[in-house]
């Protein structure tokens, strides 16, 4: 009985919690961070103001928590299962949630909270402590221990981690910059998802991306 009722308290945190941190995006992406207040998201959410600083002590941790929810936790969740699985099948896995979010109605509101954080000072300390550079620190020593195991070439891990997340970002701000007449609208998902993983591994050498096909068909043929 007593675990039932701690599964019933889990379930009740967790629905309170994405409703809460649904109303702020609404929030926040529409007014900006300085005019959304506590009370009118509370009001969104159908809950009392009170209630929401029972999970985030301040409008700035609740902002944070927002910025986590569409940008890390998806990512993190992916990557927790990424040691017992192939770097390709993970990385297709992050490029599809990506794409999922290129093709939602988050990213115009993702957009303007990053700008957001670029204009607040005390945001952007509290997004780079919280959010970035505990993610950077995990994602280098999962670089880190593909390149020692010799999965990954030896570079600077801090450096591969940044040149695969400038990719990604990069693309998803560029599709939404371009909006409909994005050329990106005219491939598939999964098209999309394909090419980037191959230019990610494979980069623009065809010679690289061909010997690499031929290398795991016939493991035994030595490197040309």
């Amino acid at each position: 009985m007593a675990q039932d009722r701690e599964s019933r308290k889990k379930l009740i945190t967790e629905q309170r919690q994405k409703q809460i941190l649904k109303a702020a995006l609404e929030a926040f992406a529409s007014k900006g961070y300085t005019a959304a207040t506590i009370p009118a998201i509370a009001k969104s959410a159908g809950i009392a103001a009170g209630t929401i600083y029972l999970y985030y002590p301040s409008k700035r941790d609740l902002f944070i928590a927002v910025i986590e929810s569409l940008m890390i936790a998806p990512l993190s969740n992916i990557f927790k299962q990424a040691p017992s699985e192939d770097f390709q099948v993970t990385l297709n896995e992050v490029l599809k949630d990506r794409m999922r979010f290129l093709k939602g109605d988050l990213l115009p509101g993702f957009t303007s909270l990053i700008g957001d954080i670029q204009r607040d000072p005390e945001l952007r300390i509290l997004y780079l402590t919280k959010i970035l550079r505990p993610f950077m620190t995990g994602m280098e020593e999962f670089y880190t221990k593909r390149i020692n195991s010799g999965e990954f070439r030896q570079m600077e891990p801090a450096l591969a981690v940044r040149l695969v997340g400038s990719i990604i970002i990069g693309l998803t701000l560029l599709k939404n910059l371009e909006g409909t007449s994005s050329p990106l609208n005219k491939l598939t998902e999964e098209k999309l998802t394909t090419e980037t993983k191959n230019f990610i591994i494979f980069g623009l050498n065809n010679r690289d991306q061909t010997n690499q096909h031929k290398k795991r068909s016939n493991p035994d043929e030595p490197d040309e």
